[in-house]
Formats: C-alpha cells, structure tokens, sequence
C-alpha cells in the first residue's frame, strides 16, 4: 500500500475510534487521544490494521481500485463477508497485543497492558465483537474517503 495512501487510512481508522470512543463514558484511555499525540505503539496498530485491510479483502474475494473520474461505488459487505472479515481483524489485534506485551485479565487497564478481550473469537462477548464488526462495515467508507473502491475480483 503506497505511504500516504497507508497513513491517510491508518488515520481515518483512529478517528472513527475515537468517535466510536466518545459516545461511551470518558476514560483515560491513551487510545482516544488525537493522531498527533497518540503514543507510537498505538499509531503502528492503525497502521498494521490499514496494510491488514487489503489482505482481507483478498480473502473475501475483492480488490481495492481507484476510482478515476467518477464518485467512488461503495460496497455493501453481506453479513457473512462482515464476520469473516470481523474474527480475521479481532485475531490480527490479539496477536499485535500479545506481541506486545499485553496479557488476558478480568478488567481492562491499558497502563497495565491487561484486556478481557484476548480470547479466541468463539470466547468473545458479543458486544466486543459487534466492535470488530463495525470496523469491517466501515472499510468501505474509509477507503472511499481517500478515493478507493471495493471491487469484486
């Protein structure tokens, strides 16, 4: 994925997560702080989670494609593409946290790096998942934001 391309996406992720973020009660969560002051470990996660986005398309049977010229053509994602797309994400954020140190827990404590959310995508409270699975509804709309389409392959 091209540099700017890559970080335009990696920041429209992290915005629609701290909108996502700002609906729910107020935290001293590192990860809803803006791109600028956003620690680096967490700007790598919404980079990983845009170079990631192309594989699971690849996957689902899709391509990503300029649209030239023309308003970009937003994909609706069918319900099974959205759950295959939603446990491939969750397990793609497991391993960046166990990778980097954070370890399963009954509370979340970010300070800590501890999560109740690093289980297997079968073990996951359904709420959580519904997490995952916005994420992957809003791929197309992420990508149309820098003039990118899902095509099917």
């Amino acid at each position: 994925m091209e540099l700017d391309i890559r970080k335009t996406l990696a920041q429209a992720i992290h915005e629609n997560y701290r909108a996502a973020r700002a609906k729910g009660s107020h935290t001293d969560d590192p990860g809803v702080a803006c791109w600028e002051k956003l620690p680096d470990m967490l700007k790598e996660s919404d980079l990983q989670q845009a170079d990631d986005i192309l594989n699971e398309l690849r996957i689902i049977g899709c391509t990503v494609e300029k649209a030239e010229g023309r308003e970009v053509v937003r994909m609706a994602f069918t319900k099974d593409r959205i759950e295959t797309m939603a446990e491939m994400e969750h397990a793609r954020w497991t391993m960046e946290r166990l990778i980097d140190g954070w370890r399963p827990g009954k509370k979340r404590d970010a300070k800590n790096r501890i999560s109740p959310y690093l289980v297997p995508w079968t073990a996951l409270p359904e709420y959580a998942k519904e997490w995952d699975r916005e994420t992957v509804r809003q791929i197309p709309e992420l990508l149309a934001q820098i003039g990118l389409e899902i095509r099917e392959v």
